[in-house]
């Protein structure tokens, strides 16, 4: 386990290999979130003129 330890936090492959580790957990868990998201806030489509809107 010292030795993984030593690998991720003393070397630059160690660091590097953290960071792309980071980069993929934070790709997949935003993936699934969207998902989530697109699921619960349907598209309605475009407005129309008749819409109450201040923007």
């Amino acid at each position: 386990m010292d030795a993984i330890f030593s690998f991720l936090f003393g070397t630059r492959e160690g660091v590097a290999t953290l960071f792309v580790a980071g980069l993929v957990i934070f790709a997949i868990v935003a993936f699934v979130l969207e998902k989530r998201t697109h699921k619960i806030y349907v598209d309605r489509g475009p407005k129309t003129d008749d819409d109450d809107s201040w923007f």
